[in-house]
């Protein structure tokens, strides 16, 4: 429908109020632009003006309460203050407006204000590590613990980039690690796992313990390798039994499946070479060394498909001692070692051999078969009987070769090694 305006008088009028109003919206823009464009080169002369000439503009009084809050040359508390509380005003549902608020406030000494404040971000951002972090931060300074853990454990949930942080302010507030545990870290088995390697960080393997037996038990999924920093660390504290107890665990979460698991009557794991080289825990594990391969074949085995290949390219006269595997057994006791070994084309008058020793002291036991050269007639039997010592609770099997000291001491050639088995022998 269409309104007819006839008089000149009307017309004239509403000319006059569409004129006023483009007036006033040009105003309106011009000084907008204005402020704007002096924000943008925010000091405190330029911003002061800028909020007169756009006083609805919360983020013109965020960044000048911000210049009076953290500019030394500016410094005023009070008006940073009062600049924030006009943002909270304009914009109250921006955390960011109260935790600026917030900080002036303690920064005067206002802690039941800022207090206030802070709860008000706790309500806007419940689930933002950004947000959570300093409300956390200001309970552990008021020595309100609880509290403070509550929000840490909120930002421990959210994100990794704090963790070690967090984990650091929680010891300094308390030596209470079932609190610690309990109350600040999330059932989240990454968090647990951060949290685990940094009290293996600061040599708390009793503390370590629990944080294990959590992950152990809850449902969440994870990778046996991530518990490799913690079996190192127990077998370096010479914690052998607790140790194999967290292989143990892995093999019961079935984490670790093998086609024949170790018994009584093979304590090696994967002695067979069927199953994936782990590179950890109490399975085989291979350390790299430039121009050596070190790893399974499938197409030279003893039985039934697979076997470990070590290939040496003839330009070192090296002591090698990289594929090894670490074996729980029991002081006092007999045991014997078989293994079948095939060589091709191995140089020099120092072949390769299998070791045993006391992963201890050396000194208790160190026994190793003889060395293979040269090509051998199929595969040949490797068998070494020994015993272990009043305190040897932990050996370590491996392949080793001895530096030649003849001239002609390069070594190059093959070697296989497959059905390694050790057993306790009856008495």
């Amino acid at each position: 429908m269409q309104i007819a305006i006839k008089t000149k008088p009307a017309r004239a009028l509403l000319v006059s109020v569409e004129a006023a109003m483009l007036l006033v919206l040009t105003g309106w823009v011009g000084k907008a632009y204005v402020a704007n464009a002096l924000a943008s080169r925010p000091t405190v002369d330029n911003l002061e003006r800028a909020v007169k000439l756009d006083p609805s503009n919360a983020d013109y009084h965020i960044r000048l309460g911000s210049l009076y809050e953290y500019s030394p040359p500016n410094l005023q508390l009070e008006k940073a203050e009062d600049h924030f509380r006009r943002a909270t005003y304009l914009d109250s549902y921006d955390p960011q407006t109260w935790l600026e608020l917030a900080a002036a406030l303690e920064f005067q000494g206002k802690i039941a204000e800022a207090g206030a404040c802070l709860r008000q971000v706790d309500l806007l951002a419940p689930n933002l590590p950004a947000y959570q972090w300093p409300i956390a931060n200001f309970y552990l300074l008021q020595g309100n613990i609880d509290e403070a853990f509550r929000h840490f454990r909120v930002v421990l949930a959210g994100t990794s980039q704090y963790n070690s942080n967090v984990f650091g302010l929680a010891w300094k507030a308390t030596d209470d690690a079932g609190k610690i545990l309990q109350q600040l870290i999330p059932e989240r088995v990454t968090t647990e796992f951060s949290y685990l390697n940094f009290l293996l960080s600061q040599r708390r393997l009793d503390e370590a313990q629990a944080v294990w037996k959590r992950i152990v038990a809850g449902r969440e999924a994870f990778s046996p390798r991530q518990s490799s920093p913690y079996i190192d660390s127990l077998i370096g504290a010479q914690r052998a039994d607790e140790a194999y107890q967290v292989w143990t665990d892995l093999q019961k979460k079935g984490l670790i499946r093998y086609s024949s698991l170790p018994s009584e009557n093979n304590l090696l794991s994967n002695g067979e070479f069927e199953d994936e080289l782990l590179n950890m825990g109490f399975d085989w594990r291979i350390v790299s060394v430039q121009g050596i391969y070190a790893g399974l074949d499938t197409s030279t085995y003893h039985s039934p498909s697979h076997a470990l290949l070590v290939q040496f390219p003839g330009k070192q006269n090296l002591q090698y001692q990289h594929v090894y595997q670490y074996v729980k057994v029991s002081p006092g006791q007999s045991y014997r070692l078989q293994a079948f070994m095939k060589t091709e084309d191995i140089t020099t008058d120092s072949g390769p051999r299998l070791e045993v020793y006391d992963a201890y002291n050396a000194a208790a036991l160190d026994k190793s078969t003889d060395d293979l050269t040269g090509t051998s007639d199929g595969w040949t039997s490797l068998l070494l009987d020994f015993a272990t010592g009043p305190k040897t609770e932990l050996i370590v099997v491996r392949l080793v070769r001895l530096p030649s000291k003849k001239f002609d001491n390069l070594i190059s050639g093959k070697v296989w090694l497959d059905d390694v088995r050790l057993a306790p022998v009856q008495k």
